[in-house]
């Protein structure tokens, strides 16, 4: 328990040494994008709820214009919870001494950090905004001026899908009201003291538009991510494609993998533990009888461990990730300069 609390101490006391080591200017322009961000939920909630829904609550059908309401209402909370979430929560730190304790399998030792003095578990990468390794990292999103790993993703899934679904909905909610406006500007209709009203309803209306529509390809991209169990690192690793694709264990594992086993929190970002990522981040079940992987053999079972080191093809042949053939001493590892993202 004391050996727990020690090295949690310690893990905490490299994370502010990182944080401290950030250049400044990456420091600022994560928390620059953030307050943009938060700037432009505060004109969309204005421009809907008080210049489309309050202005119009005496003209138009108020029982509509109130259940718009509550949806806009319930999307927007949970879009914003999963912010936070995504924004606050620990991607995933490599245990302290991992790889270092006696007994421990070779193949641990196989990558290391040499700017976080690391081994690096199978999946993961540094990250030189963070300044940190990251456990299964997918990628640093300067939006939350965070980066996206193993505990993390899932609030990142659920943002992504929140904002899907609020983008479209003010897009076919609001679609009315800025035909109403176009009709009225053709006919010469609107008044004077409606030009500011018109006007902003038009630029917030067509913004978010175009938004929704590219908003969906990155959105579709990620989804597909999680559905082949690969990040964004490995889809742009085409050098170890193949060898990746193993980690594809079948649509339902993949997504339960990264959402949990109790469906009813796939949607709401919750810290519950049945809603928690399978695994921890360090070995991975994979797929067996893999026939594109004949050659590092046919029978897997989990996690790094689980490649034969008998095979004539050796894991320090991939020069993807500089692998060192001392276990013991951390000087002979180079740094894997594509984990730098």
């Amino acid at each position: 328990m004391i050996e727990n609390e020690d090295q949690q101490q310690k893990k905490n006391e490299l994370n502010e040494k990182s944080n401290k080591e950030k250049p400044k200017e990456k420091k600022y322009y994560g928390k620059l994008l953030i307050f943009l961000i938060i700037i432009a939920i505060i004109i969309e909630y204005y421009v809907f709820v008080y210049e489309i829904i309050i202005k119009n609550l005496k003209k138009k059908n108020i029982k509509v214009l109130i259940t718009l309401l509550i949806i806009f209402h319930i999307l927007i909370i949970l879009l914003i919870i999963s912010f936070i979430k995504t924004m606050t929560t620990r991607p995933g730190d490599i245990p302290l001494y991992w790889g270092f304790y006696i007994g421990d399998d070779d193949i641990k030792r196989k990558r290391y950090c040499l700017i976080c003095n690391v081994f690096k578990p199978e999946r993961s990468h540094h990250c030189s905004v963070c300044n940190s390794c990251v456990l299964n990292m997918d990628h640093h999103c300067p939006w939350v001026d965070n980066c996206i790993g193993f505990y993390n993703r899932k609030f990142f899934m659920q943002l992504l899908f929140y904002v899907f679904c609020i983008t479209f909905f003010i897009d076919f909610s609001v679609a009315y009201f800025v035909y109403e406006i176009i009709n009225d500007i053709i006919n010469k209709r609107l008044k004077y003291s409606d030009i500011f009203h018109a006007g902003i309803i038009l630029v917030s209306y067509s913004f978010i538009f175009v938004f929704s529509f590219i908003f969906l390809a990155f959105f579709k991209f990620h989804i597909q991510l999680v559905l082949n169990n690969s990040t964004t690192i490995e889809s742009l690793d085409k050098e170890h494609q193949v060898e990746n694709e193993k980690f594809n264990i079948g649509i339902k594992e993949n997504w339960v993998q990264v959402f949990g086993n109790n469906c009813c929190l796939w949607l709401l970002p919750l810290d519950l533990d049945s809603g928690k990522p399978i695994g921890d981040g360090l070995t991975w079940k994979i797929r067996e009888n893999l026939n594109s992987l004949n050659s590092y053999g046919s029978n897997f079972n989990e996690g790094p461990n689980a490649r034969n080191s008998n095979n004539p093809i050796e894991m320090n042949n991939f020069n993807n990730n500089n692998f060192a053939t001392s276990p013991i001493s951390p000087t002979n590892f180079n740094s894997n300069e594509q984990d730098k993202v």
